[in-house]
């Protein structure tokens, strides 16, 4: 099947034509595939590469300036063109965990499709080849375009909440910004992490982060009555209350928000994130604010 990216064009024929020079397979991945699959442009593009991806962002360097940044233990290197437009570019990889929510080993895989293996649900585990004959070629061994058109988010194996338990939160995330729905087997794992504790496991940054991915939504109420339901709310806090309506686009505005609507439980939920001290007093007082509205 081809899939044909809707945005970047000349980026991605560039980079390609470069992968090609250098000897290597290029492939955009993740959520611009499922984007694209989806009939929408995408503001993301992870690429893919087998083989070290160093001499092909050199390449880039020096044509379009900018700097990189390599990320050795992640087998990753990330190019900052002087446009302001960051990329990432890594290598195949497959990960192993030492004990659920930890961060991953990362070591080098054999192929593209090992890599997607790694993934987190099966609609963000396809990726478009990029170079040579078989460009604009959908690479989908986990029938990630068939839940796509399903509108399902499904994981790819029964460990994978347990190896990576903000996988809960993102399944949320992306349900509710496509209106899609947990597989059933998926949703039984989901509950049976949320029961095993495993959410709890994380430190308290990486479960804020994925608060904020939330609420950095265009709407973030269908994750979070799904996250409800599931029991993975009260993991950031047991009195977590969220309001019906939020007003503001804004992130921050919308934890503060929850913050008022939590009332004499919002000061300690606001601490449990470990917000920078800056954030924490601006959105303390905001709360305040909106309590007394």
């Amino acid at each position: 099947m081809e899939l044909k990216p809707l945005n970047d064009l000349q980026l991605l024929e560039e980079a390609a034509g470069l992968a090609a020079a250098a000897g290597l397979e290029l492939y955009a991945v993740g959520g611009c595939a499922r984007d694209w699959a989806l009939g929408r442009e995408s503001a993301d593009i992870d690429f893919l590469v087998g083989g070290d991806p160093s001499p092909l962002v050199e390449a880039l360097e020096k044509k379009y300036g900018g700097r990189h940044q390599k990320f050795k233990p992640f087998l990753t290197v990330r190019f900052f063109a002087a446009s302001g437009r960051r990329l990432d570019f890594a290598r195949f990889r497959k990960e192993t965990y030492a004990r659920p929510a930890a961060l991953p080993a990362v070591s080098e895989a054999a192929s593209a499709s090992q890599d997607l293996l790694r993934r987190d649900f099966a609609c963000n585990a396809m990726a478009v080849r990029l170079d040579g004959p078989a460009r604009f070629s959908l690479l989908d061994p986990y029938k990630g375009m068939e839940d796509v058109k399903a509108g399902l988010v499904r994981v790819l194996h029964e460990k994978s909440f347990e190896d990576d338990p903000t996988r809960l939160y993102r399944a949320a995330r992306f349900a509710g910004r496509f209106g899609w729905r947990l597989e059933g087997g998926t949703l039984e794992l989901a509950l049976a992490a949320v029961k095993a504790g495993l959410p709890g496991l994380l430190s308290r940054e990486r479960l804020r982060n994925e608060l904020f991915k939330i609420l950095a939504e265009a709407d973030p109420l269908p994750a979070l009555e799904l996250l409800r339901g599931l029991g993975a709310l009260q993991v950031i806090h047991p009195k977590f209350e969220f309001p019906m309506v939020f007003p503001s686009p804004s992130a921050s505005e919308r934890l503060a928000g929850i913050a008022a609507l939590m009332g004499p439980f919002g000061s300690e939920f606001l601490s449990g994130l470990r917000l920078s001290n800056q954030d924490a007093a601006a959105i303390a007082a905001r709360a305040a604010e909106l309590r007394h509205t």
